[in-house]
């Protein structure tokens, strides 16, 4: 088909030798699919957000105006050229996502982040509790004042020394706290927190050198934060009901996805979800707001099928949907309204509304509205994780549905759609679709989830279709049902039961996981592709799904351009934090070598899994020290040389321990720009330093 494709355009264009009628041809087919231009209006605004976060260095607002003005201008002058009207409002979108991320990272920028380590008294209102990876609290304070009450603007997250918090959501708490500035990416392509929590709108993070102690201060009186610590009270009262009847693991994962609260769980439980290809499961999102929306509708309706006075004088269908919607709306309150969680609301919202005015419900139009009003109000949502894969997820299933749904149904009524087939005959194909339901969908998500899992995390789980087809039952029939249960019976005091049956189901969960995470290979580390292959990738997929003539298979272009660009990326030589302290070299096999130097554990564990280097032996880690400290030198293995106070690596690299490097003779310290991956060529080493590479932007001032 698509040969036949590239053969009409040749002969209506190229072998005609006419431009024209390459553009008339183009003309058509766009044209053709006008109904599917609404699809790509969140396509286009973020292709701007995604420009403005791309850009090395930030640009005048003076260029964007000039920019805006310039399209009115065109605008006016072309108002008698419908094609070249179409034309300026593809590109005015893209102007218009740029505009929207560049006026909320300007307004955000007038509080200035934290640029020098600093240690002050504070006392603030706690907006929210978590808990660091050693199971430490982690308080984020806002309404802060210092020593002398004088108030300090934004938000601040401190670490705590303890793992014990002396206050919940909505009350004041004093320490003393040592504020650093925010932690910049330690790698290239890496994860830029400073970027988050800039756009989290927080100033400063840091820890405790005090205790934290309980503070009497008067309730919040904005509506806003009255709501707000409301809402954090009345989570932190499920978690605590939660474990207070569970045990550890099953506790963790059920505040999880009853209250958004993922601070619990231990790092093997983690890890075991991640390799089982169960991760998604953690973070609610559109599997548990459909499935539990899905449930009130169904139950309202039976419970009012059995009471026939408001079965005949009321529709059961729109009580059912408008209970469904309150019950989805609770539940994003009470799950922290996380970007997956906002999606997933908006869709099962949008969609119960066409349940409720008999409209198609699921379709394109649903996802690029819920797109639409995320990015128009968190643009910052664009570059992470999160966001990427829910969507990719979600767009990839419906354009699979739209184009296999009735084949699905005409299977289900035994090939008429038209007849209805009795239930005994109908039963047996319903579980075989059940079944090849969760295989293929799956399959679909897991594919269109794949490049994003590959270049945020450098890792996949080989055996996602097992653990699902395994653990999608349980989910389905046991976990999600008294969920609904739980939600409905807490505000009685009655979820002591309802909690238990749910742990049960959460503990098979669980045993699943770590059978299917010990399989071998279950979790498969890769090194992560370039950004250009993965925006290849997300044109072309989306080319693919939202164009629905035979050129939508153009797409398929993008995608294996994209995948390929995977054969570009290679391990550098030399890996250095900006302190010059953390150092990693890459050995003879090419994977990379985390010195036994100073510097942050956490950096070097980054650097770890974005090389996708295996973790060394007990007997790889003992010769490690050895050379480290200048007893031994196996070149075969690893090609460095040290003494007490440096080591040489391949001859052309001096480190200088705990203190920087010197390259072919040039000295790098950190009063220099340090900081990056260094790969040594015959004729000099390219230096690729954290800095250029993310320019000089607000979050990094």
């Amino acid at each position: 088909m698509l040969g036949n494709f590239f053969l009409q355009f040749a002969a209506n264009g190229v072998l005609c030798g006419a431009e024209d009628a390459m553009l008339h041809r183009l003309s058509e087919l766009l044209y053709a699919e006008k109904d599917r231009w609404i699809p790509w209006v969140p396509v286009l605004f973020g292709m701007g957000i995604g420009f403005y976060f791309a850009l090395p260095q930030e640009l005048s607002i003076w260029w964007t105006l000039g920019a805006i003005e310039l399209l009115i201008v065109l605008t006016w002058l072309n108002r008698l050229h419908p094609e070249r009207l179409l034309f300026i409002a593809v590109i005015s979108l893209v102007v218009a996502g740029f505009t929207n991320a560049q006026l909320q990272a300007t307004y955000i920028s007038q509080t200035p982040m934290i640029s020098q380590p600093q240690t002050l008294y504070l006392q603030g209102r706690v907006a929210e509790v978590d808990y660091n990876s050693k199971g430490n609290v982690r308080l984020l304070l806002y309404d802060v004042k210092d020593f002398d009450g004088q108030t300090l603007a934004g938000k601040y997250k401190i670490t705590l020394l303890s793992k014990q918090t002396p206050v919940v959501e909505g009350e004041c708490v004093e320490m003393v706290a040592k504020l650093m500035p925010p932690f910049p990416t330690s790698t290239i392509r890496g994860y830029q927190y400073d970027r988050h929590i800039f756009f989290e709108g927080i100033k400063g993070t840091g820890y405790a050198i005090s205790r934290g102690i309980k503070l009497e201060c008067p309730a919040p009186s904005a509506l806003g934060s009255m709501y707000k610590a409301g809402v954090e009270h009345l989570r932190d009262d499920i978690v605590k009901r939660i474990k207070s009847v569970l045990p550890s693991d099953e506790a963790a994962i059920a505040a999880a996805i009853i209250a958004g609260d993922r601070g619990h769980m231990s790092q093997q439980l983690i890890r075991n979800y991640q390799d089982s290809g169960l991760a998604h499961f953690l973070s609610i999102s559109g599997l548990h707001m459909s499935m539990l929306a899905g449930l009130m509708f169904f139950l309202i309706r039976l419970i009012i099928s059995f009471i026939p006075p408001l079965a005949l004088r009321y529709d059961s269908k729109i009580i059912s949907a408008w209970s469904a919607i309150f019950i989805s709306a609770v539940y994003l309150v009470i799950s922290g309204a996380t970007v997956p969680t906002q999606r997933a609301f908006i869709m099962t919202f949008i969609v119960l509304l066409g349940v409720l005015f008999s409209r198609q419900a699921i379709s394109m139009l649903t996802i690029s509205w819920a797109a639409m009003i995320v990015l128009l109000f968190a643009p910052e949502a664009l570059i992470g994780a999160s966001f990427q894969m829910s969507f990719a997820a979600v767009v990839a299933l419906i354009a699979f549905y739209e184009r296999f749904a009735t084949p699905l149904h005409r299977f289900l009524h035994g090939g008429n759609l038209e007849r209805r087939i009795s239930v005994t005959k109908r039963l047996p194909r319903l579980i075989f679709s059940y079944i090849v339901g969760i295989l293929v969908s799956d399959f679909i998500a897991s594919a269109a989830t794949l490049p994003f899992s590959i270049y945020h995390f450098n890792r996949i789980a080989l055996y996602t279709t097992l653990g699902n087809l395994l653990a999608g039952p349980v989910i389905g029939l046991l976990i999600m049902p008294f969920v609904l249960i739980v939600l409905l019976l807490m505000p009685f005091g009655l979820e002591y039961w309802p909690l238990k049956i749910l742990g049960y189901g959460i503990g098979l969960a669980n045993d699943i996981t770590a059978y299917v995470a010990s399989l071998p290979g279950a979790g498969m580390a890769l090194l992560g592709m370039p950004m250009w292959g993965l925006i290849l990738i997300s044109l072309g997929g989306l080319w693919l799904c939202l164009w629905q003539k035979p050129w939508r298979l153009l797409g398929w272009i993008g995608i294996v351009a994209g995948s390929l660009s995977m054969l570009s990326i290679s391990v550098p030589d030399v890996l250095v934090d900006n302190s010059g302290k953390a150092v990693a070299v890459k050995d003879e096999q090419g994977n990379m070598i985390v010195l036994p130097s100073r510097g942050k554990k956490f950096v070097k564990s980054i650097w770890q899994e974005k090389s996708a280097s295996p973790e060394l032996s007990e007997e790889q880690n003992k010769l490690l020290r050895q050379i480290w400290q200048g007893k031994k030198i196996d070149k075969t293995w690893l090609d460095l040389e040290c003494n007490k106070q440096e080591c040489t690596y391949r001859n052309r690299v001096k480190i200088i321990k705990n203190q920087g490097l010197e390259i072919d003779g040039q000295r790098f310290d950190n009063r220099s720009t340090l900081g990056g991956e260094i790969r040594l060529t015959p004729a000099k080493a390219e230096i690729n330093s954290i800095r250029e590479h993310i320019g000089h932007r607000y979050w990094n001032k």
